[in-house]
């Protein structure tokens, strides 16, 4: 009996053992490590990636804007003899306005129209060239309407640093044609003896642009305007032999861009 006990426990310790040993050599793997995110962004390749920064494709076509404007003009009349017999002066204030439009950033196509008025009297020139006053009140009228073709030299258009358009003096050239209504009244007059005639004309021109805004700004130019063959037919003209109407005049303007 004490020799199956002790048999018993031997096989018991040799269990015990084994059992051991089998836990020692198979532990539990130990987990995986795991990858954290970073605050690393992700490397973009500049060659195919598009920079935000650059402004977007120009649409194509050809942006076409309406304008209008008030002017105030100076002109000296290429008649000064004759101006300055009757008016006592060659040259005066033009006020006017008109409208445009401008085709893209440089081709531009303009209508205005002013009138110069001033009063006078009707005279005579003697033989000699006496300047004999009729005492006749006269006033005399101009009224140009010209429509001017031109070229705006504006660059690309350009941001400040505060990423608004930059706004730069614009010069420009022109020229064009139009008519000029001349017309002279008096209170007092025989018949024939007032004068409402309207004669064709050209002109040229150049100036300098100043925006204020986009929309507002002013412009400055000098306008030179020939009226052939308006003059010289009889009167005061026919004795000085001046024939143009035309002059040279200084305009400012106030545009107004829609």
């Amino acid at each position: 009996m004490s020799g199956r006990v002790s048999l018993l426990g031997l096989t018991l310790s040799l269990t015990c053992l084994l059992a051991g040993a089998a836990a020692a050599q198979d532990p539990t793997p130990a987990p995986l490590p795991v990858e954290r995110p970073t605050d690393q962004a992700p490397a973009v390749d500049e060659a195919t990636e598009p920079d935000d920064a650059l402004p977007p494709p120009s649409t194509p076509g050809l942006a076409i804007r309406a304008r209008v404007f008030g002017l105030v003009g100076f002109q000296t009349f290429t008649a000064a003899d004759s101006f300055s017999a009757v008016l006592g002066t060659s040259s005066g204030v033009l006020p006017g306005g008109g409208a445009g439009l401008l085709f893209g950033r440089h081709l531009f196509v303009d209508v205005s129209v002013a009138r110069f008025s001033a009063d006078g009297s009707r005279v005579f020139i003697a033989d000699g060239g006496e300047i004999i006053d009729l005492g006749i009140d006269t006033t005399v009228a101009v009224t140009p309407i010209d429509v001017s073709i031109g070229w705006r030299f504006a660059g690309r258009p350009a941001l400040n640093p505060s990423g608004r358009p930059r706004l730069r003096p614009v010069p420009f050239v022109g020229g064009g044609f139009g008519f000029q209504q001349y017309e002279e009244t008096s209170a007092v007059s025989a018949a024939g003896d007032d004068v409402s005639e309207s004669h064709g004309s050209y002109h040229a021109l150049g100036g300098v642009e100043l925006p204020f805004t986009r929309r507002l700004g002013v412009s400055a130019d000098v306008l030179y305007r020939w009226v052939p063959d308006a003059l010289g037919t009889a009167g005061v003209s026919a004795y000085y032999d001046e024939t143009d109407l035309g002059g040279a005049q200084v305009r400012l303007r106030l545009v107004f861009n829609f």
